[in-house]
């Protein structure tokens, strides 16, 4: 019987479920392996079409069908065969508020699960297909094959056009119909069906045939056609390349390509003689020969697997002159299967163009697309091939042939001409020599400075393995690029001024309530004029950019700001090109952008746009501490992608020195991290949380030196790191920053900021000393107004060292100390052991030991409104004096000075210290109410960054006791320490120094 579609959802529901699971995860390959043991008899059933199944599973490898379809054009699709009114549109269209954790596919699920459809006949994969295939065949952007398959159609494009797809969703059910939504759109995320073991599990041969015929109709019938074979269950492995030939028509799966993050890795995957090739900047290319067909005798494939023959046109004469196609000095006597790469050579230049010269001259199906910026096309501009492989030659198959062999046979064949067709430059590398690491660094270094693309390294093995070589990196090739190595590529500092919100990224990112999870970056075109006149800014948006789940938590806990409308008095004025928007309107502006430090491989002009920008740009670091003055200008982004992408002249020997010497410094230092093959984009995004913290990590290696007397306009942002001032007036017991103070001579007491030395930005310009960050103006309705990314409290397991809150010191907290805010879903699903453990006296990690025992908080109206703060960490140590308006501190901390109690109060002044103006006037409104002693006497108050309170827990939770539930720590030791202290120490009031 065909193949239900039902157990086609239940394999993908699997997959899903076990990635939302927390603890006790299957793995993707024991789901699979269950999956088709339990429908193995179904699945080699006669009737079951395989092409149609595969294509169902791994519907991103079917790149020859193009759909048109997108989520906003299939939403009303789906409301017409549901038959949805103006309220349950509604609920359908909930994919699209952002936050809301939900894409298309579960709101059209949960539709059909409120109101189910009228059971009819079970859906197939084989109908599902057959849907599927007859929808590209009526789109001009699918493969010509696909598109001349189809029924020609004579009706005007109508409604009718969509009945096949509604009369489907009105025989789903919920489940069904959720997953036929994900496969129109051809993106299961966040699912990834493992492509490798559904070919195993069909077949043992399968994944070997899919090599060497990357084409699901055609592996699939070679399965056919040999189950009738007596030996076909015999076959071995290793025997297909013998027995398989790459066949003209169907192209050839490519090698495995694994990136180089350094020279050592590079030196590690490589083995023997290598072959060093440059690697070109262009697109890729198979091209299939076949001379029994004449003038048409050439097809041509992309690397997508689709056929693009047609919009390769200008190509041809290249390939036939260079193969000497219909003369007698042609090698070929009927077929052959070549490989390069497509490039655009400059006859006035003598060169080959950067990649964006290319859609000049190629189309895509038939139109030329995101040209409108470009110049035209001139007459002494025209495309090249650059060959560097050869698979088949005639009858032979060259793919279980070593490389040099292939590469001498290329040669051979080809006949180069200037600017219209060669062969790859390259150079052979022994791995295995001593100097091997000397001679990769040259000509990578070589390669830079002639602003090259990079390298491939290839070794001199067959084309595929096919099982043979026990070696981990067999016939893998290698590519190596600046940007791929750690701390190469830097490009400098861009301002985040916009963003968008992505359903199906939210799911990636596990954040469900993450309100952006795309950000647009500017440059600044006016910067002169703000500093100058104080003039609205003006950016140019000039690129969008995605990051990781760690540094998406490490935004929403580290930067405030204020959403607005484009055309609202706060929102800058933001100018975006179609190549950036990608037909998406930016209808939103942050009011105090965020800092990326970002890296790209190199620079490019988008489609319909004019200026460069960055190439496959990923974020390094977030910097917390700077603002988007500090940040490149539009005319500094592009000066410098002039001098990037301009080829000098001459080779700079100074130059190659210098990137040699960088490749030296830029080796790991273990091997460990040589041998590291994730995404880099990804390694950054786990480890930003410390890089965010750069300052103060510096701050910790500075030396100690004595402040200077200044005032407070003169410390609201200095270089260096002072220690905090002295007084004589501090008493043992405030804080361990304050007992150190009783130590140093006394000095002059002021108000001092020290929030660190500036890093150097790399965007070549003149350092900024003083970060405006804020205005100290803004209302306490406008600061309220100013939220994270999303609201802290809605996901707590993405905090990093948030503590569990209690719910017992709400009820000690009164006015005017800061009210509990309504309890929230989050902490009622606190458990109650925990929170009889804790009291509103007593610390939940080191009890009456805990640094912040018997603490009066003062916070500053920056801060005074974070859950963070509020609800998890200072309840968690049993902190009930928590207050945000000076004359109620000063006021508890005087009642507590003169009580009956001998314990002296801890007081403690928390600030934003990346707010350097808000925090400095909010330090003058406590000098002019000094905090006064039992002698009358002002005394010296520290202010501390709130960044504190996460280093206190952090180090109390380490110091805990496994057993009894203790602390180790005393009260010299763990979070009592003078280091802890210090390294987020802001400064100092004194109020008795005007008086």
């Amino acid at each position: 019987m065909p193949f239900l579609f039902t157990w086609v959802c239940e394999l993908l529901q699997s997959l899903e479920n076990d990635i939302n699971r927390r603890r006790g995860k299957r793995g993707e390959q024991a789901i699979v392996d269950d999956w088709f043991a339990r429908y193995r008899r179904e699945l080699d059933d006669d009737l079951t079409d395989k092409c149609a199944l595969l294509s169902t599973l791994l519907i991103e490898r079917r790149t020859d069908r193009v759909f048109g379809i997108k989520e906003k054009t299939l939403q009303p699709k789906i409301a017409r065969a549901c038959g949805l009114g103006p309220s349950r549109l509604k609920e359908l269209s909930r994919w699209t508020v952002p936050g809301s954790d939900l894409d298309l596919a579960e709101c059209a699920e949960a539709i059909l699960e409120q109101t189910p459809n009228v059971r009819n006949p079970v859906v197939t994969v084989e109908e599902i297909d057959g849907l599927l295939h007859a929808l590209a065949a009526k789109n001009s952007f699918s493969a010509p094959s696909v598109r001349a398959s189809g029924k020609p159609s004579t009706e005007a494009p109508s409604s009718k056009h969509d009945e096949p797809l509604e009369t489907l969703f009105r025989r789903l059910s919920a489940r069904e119909a959720k997953w036929a939504t994900r496969l129109i759109l051809k993106s299961y995320l966040p699912v990834i069906v493992p492509e490798r073991l559904v070919y195993a599990r069909c077949h043992r041969l399968l994944p070997t045939i899919m090599k060497i015929h990357d084409d699901f109709t055609v592996a699939t019938r070679l399965l056919e056609q040999g189950r009738s074979r007596v030996t076909f269950g015999e076959i071995e492995i290793e025997d297909l390349p013998r027995l398989l030939k790459p066949q003209i028509g169907v192209k050839v799966g490519r090698q495995t390509w694994i990136k180089g993050r350094s020279i050592k890795h590079c030196l590690e995957m490589g083995k023997g003689f290598m072959s060093v090739e440059e690697k070109m900047d262009g697109e890729y290319c198979q091209i299939h020969v076949d001379l029994s067909k004449g003038s048409n005798c050439i097809q041509i494939f992309s690397k997508s697997g689709k056929d693009s023959t047609q919009d390769k046109k200008r190509l041809h004469s290249a390939i036939k002159s260079s193969l000497g196609l219909g003369t007698p000095s042609c090698k070929i006597k009927h077929c052959c299967i070549l490989e390069g790469e497509v490039v655009v050579y400059s006859d006035r230049e003598q060169r080959i163009l950067s990649f964006d010269k290319l859609r000049k001259h190629i189309s895509r199906s038939g139109r030329y697309i995101g040209n409108n910026e470009d110049s035209q096309a001139h007459d002494w501009e025209h495309l090249m091939v650059v060959y560097y492989d050869i698979l088949r030659v005639d009858d032979e198959s060259l793919l279980n042939v070593r490389h040099s062999a292939r590469f001498s046979r290329l040669s051979k064949l080809v006949q180069c001409q200037t600017g219209r067709a060669a062969l790859v430059q390259r150079q052979i590398i022994n791995f295995s020599s001593r100097v091997a690491a000397e001679d990769l660094k040259a000509a990578f270094a070589s390669s830079i400075v002639r602003r090259d693309e990079g390298l491939v390294l290839k070794p001199d093995e067959p084309y595929f393995s096919f099982g043979r070589s026990k070696r981990r990196y067999a016939s893998c090739c290698v590519k190596l690029k600046k940007g791929y190595i750690k701390g190469m590529g830097e490009v400098g500092d861009l301002a985040v001024v916009s963003g968008r919100y992505c359903p199906t990224r939210a799911k990636m990112l596990k954040m469900p309530t993450a309100k952006y999870t795309h950000f647009y970056l500017g440059c600044l075109t006016n910067k002169e004029a703000i500093e100058r006149w104080g003039a609205k800014p003006e950016f140019t948006i000039v690129n969008e950019v995605e990051v990781s789940a760690t540094m998406m938590d490490t935004l929403r806990r580290t930067w405030f700001t204020e959403t607005v409308p484009l055309g609202h008095d706060k929102a800058p004025i933001l100018s975006v090109t179609a190549g950036i928007s990608q037909g998406r309107k930016i209808t939103m502006a942050f009011t105090q952008p965020a800092v990326f430090e970002m890296t790209c491989f190199s620079f490019h002009k988008e489609s319909n746009t004019a200026f460069w920008s960055l190439r496959f740009p990923y974020v390094s670091k977030i910097h917390s501490d700077r603002t988007f003055k500090d940040c490149l200008t539009f005319q500094e982004l592009q000066s410098l992608a002039e001098e990037e992408v301009n080829r000098p002249e001459e080779e700079d020997s100074q130059e190659l020195t210098h990137w040699i010497e960088a490749l030296e410094r830029a080796e790991p230092k273990k091997r460990k991290a040589a041998l590291q093959e994730s995404q880099w984009s990804e390694t950054a995004g786990s480890t930003s949380e410390s890089q965010t913290r750069t300052p103060q990590s510096d701050d910790e290696q500075s030396p100690i030196r004595p402040a200077h007397t200044g005032t407070i306009a003169d410390s609201a942002v200095r270089a260096g790191l002072p220690t905090p001032p002295t007084s004589s007036a501090v008493q043992m017991g405030s804080s361990p920053a304050e007992r150190r103070l009783t130590r140093q001579s006394p000095r002059k007491r002021h108000i001092e900021s020290l929030s660190g030395s500036p890093r150097p930005v790399k965007s070549r310009r003149k350092e900024t000393e003083i970060i405006d960050l804020t205005s100290p103006t803004l209302s306490n309705s406008q600061r309220s107004q100013r939220q994270p990314l999303e609201d802290i409290t809605s996901a707590p397991s993405s905090q990093v060292n948030v503590p569990t809150p209690t719910g017992g010191d709400a009820k000690d907290i009164t006015s005017p100390i800061v009210p509990p805010p309504p309890a929230s879903p989050t902490l009622a699903n606190r458990s109650s052991d925990r929170n009889q453990r804790s009291s509103a006296a007593s610390c939940e990690y080191a009890g009456g030991i805990c640094a912040l025992a018997n603490a009066h908080v003062l916070l500053s109206p920056c801060i005074a409104n974070m859950p963070l703060l509020t609800e998890d960490l200072l309840p968690a140590h049993g902190v009930s004096r928590v207050f945000t308006d000076v004359p109620s501190w000063v006021d508890s901390l005087q009642a507590a000075q003169t009580g009956a109690t001998r314990r002296r109060p801890r007081r403690l002044v928390l600030v934003e210290r990346h707010r350097s103006e808000a925090t400095s006037a909010f330090l003058r409104e406590i000098e002019a109410r000094p905090l006064r002693g039992r002698s009358g006497r002002a005394e010296v108050v520290l202010a501390y960054d709130w960044r504190l309170l996460e280093a206190i827990t952090e180090e109390e939770r380490r110091h805990l006791r496994g057993g009894d539930g203790g602390t180790r720590q005393t009260r010299r030791t763990g979070a009592n320490g003078e280091e802890l202290w210090r390294k987020y120490y802001f400064g100092c009031i004194d109020g008795a120094r005007d008086g």
